[in-house]
């Protein structure tokens, strides 16, 4: 019998178990809190026969059992390219990664397809393990894969029609050496894409194009036909006088040097206001150009597209308004897990804020954070263990509204004995930061926040 290891007893790693067994593997499942040790699964490499090691996303590239299963020439392989080696092939697949939006663009891609009558799922990243739906066997027409740069490591094989990379932004630099080398991970979801296969470049990212001038070697690994987004008038989805619009070759981009309303309208199809659509904010509006993009290629029709997008809701814990007393809204950005996040939750209120940030220093620069909110917010209540990290920035701006209280229980208590809720004001929960030092997730900090806001301020 075939013998595998899967190190890691997430959501994943019981999905990759469930697929081998499935396939008449012996499965030894590793995971120091709730499986066997590391120390006994590294007993079973040397004494076992082992074909290879699947890595949960999670674990550390420096863990022990790792450095033994490549010291034996053992293959270490992720999740996501043991489902994909067993997925039926007639299944195409769709997959977006990126710093932010990729949740949102995943799932609401998946949406969009079942919606317009095709059979299609999310896995990866999202939440729900690709190598499970590849056990069940479920017919589908497509797979959404939601990314991560941890399951873009280590030369991925996944093969995906359809491709991008939403943005870059800094992040994750505790596992990574550089932002130079979590950036070029993540230009990984193009490798195994051939000239039938789409790319869809967002011209709009800055820091996609200034890599590719560094390394060029990266951009050789698009070999896709390319197509093009932006939120200004210069790409194949673009906005134009604020509307959306589509060019109807996808191949071309707009001609920047010959723009006219009667070019425009020869050139491209309009899909609709940008102010119809239900998801609001410029961050969810690039999202959905990557989304409306990868529809027409696979010739959605225009009608859907738009129904769709004028009545789609948010998603949990992103820029979710749950909660209002007076005239104060609660808005649950839990999901606002790094600094560019965060910005962009800012952006998308016009009127006075009250923010709640910190939790684990993740070793970036936070200033360009500061320093909108110094213009932007109203008073800061900090939690977690940056908040002298935050405090020591904001001083370096001069900017003195601000609280540090470590926990949103505490929060929430000063804001019901201090705060006018009858004010037109928007108390803003987007961290702009993980926190592992208080909560198990964003969803397990949003959902602890929504319930402790409930409790503490009244239904």
């Amino acid at each position: 019998m075939d013998k595998a290891i899967v190190f890691g007893a997430g959501l994943s790693g019981h999905g990759a178990k469930e697929l081998l067994e499935k396939k008449g593997y012996k499965v030894y499942l590793v995971d120091d809190k709730v499986a066997l040790s590391s120390e006994e699964g590294i007993k079973i490499l040397n004494e076992e026969d082992i074909e290879f090691v699947v890595k949960s996303p999670g674990i550390p590239w420096k863990a022990q059992l790792l450095k033994v299963a490549k010291e034996k020439d053992i293959k270490i392989i992720s999740e996501i390219d043991l489902a994909y080696k067993y997925v039926n092939k007639n299944i195409k697949i769709i997959s977006f990664t990126g710093t932010n939006g990729k949740t949102t663009t995943c799932t609401k891609m998946a949406e969009l397809l079942n919606f317009a009558g095709f059979r299609a799922k999310l896995a990866g990243n999202a939440g729900f393990s690709f190598a499970k739906l590849v056990a069940d066997e479920t017919p589908l027409d497509y797979v959404v894969l939601e990314l991560s740069s941890y399951q873009l490591e280590n030369n991925p094989q996944i093969h995906s029609h359809i491709a991008g990379i939403i943005n870059l932004t800094p992040d994750h630099l505790t596992r990574y050496a550089t932002l130079e080398d979590y950036y070029s991970t993540k230009f990984d979801i193009f490798t195994k894409q051939t000239a039938d296969d789409f790319a869809i470049i967002n011209l709009d990212d800055a820091e996609f194009f200034e890599l590719c001038e560094k390394r060029e070697n990266l951009k050789d690994k698009i070999r896709a036909e390319k197509v093009y987004l932006s939120k200004e008038t210069k790409g194949t989805a673009f906005i134009y006088k604020n509307n959306i619009r589509i060019m109807r070759d996808l191949t071309k981009k707009v001609d920047e040097n010959n723009i006219s309303d009667e070019y425009v309208e020869k050139n491209s199809e309009l899909l609709m206001n940008v102010g119809e659509m239900s998801l609001k904010g410029k961050h969810n509006l690039e999202n959905m150009l990557f989304l409306i993009l990868a529809a027409k290629i696979l010739n959605v029709s225009n009608e859907k597209i738009s129904e769709f997008l004028k009545s789609t809701a948010p998603l949990e814990h992103r820029l979710e308004n749950f909660f209002t007393k007076g005239n104060t809204a609660f808005i649950n950005d839990s999901k606002g897990t790094n600094v560019e996040s965060t910005l962009k939750a800012i952006d998308s209120f016009d009127n006075k804020i009250v923010m709640i940030l910190g939790g684990d220093d993740k070793k970036i620069d936070n200033m360009p954070l500061i320093k909108e909110v110094s213009k932007k917010v109203d008073f800061v209540y900090l939690i977690g263990d940056n908040a002298q990290i935050l405090i020591d920035d904001m001083e370096k701006v001069n900017y003195k509204n601000y609280k540090n209280l470590k926990t949103v229980e505490n929060v929430l208590l000063d804001l019901k004995e201090n705060l006018d809720f009858e004010k037109n004001q928007t108390v803003l929960f987007s961290p702009a930061t993980s926190s592992f030092c208080q909560f198990k997730s964003f969803e397990h900090r949003g959902k602890v926040f929504k319930e402790l806001t409930v409790k503490i301020l009244g239904k």
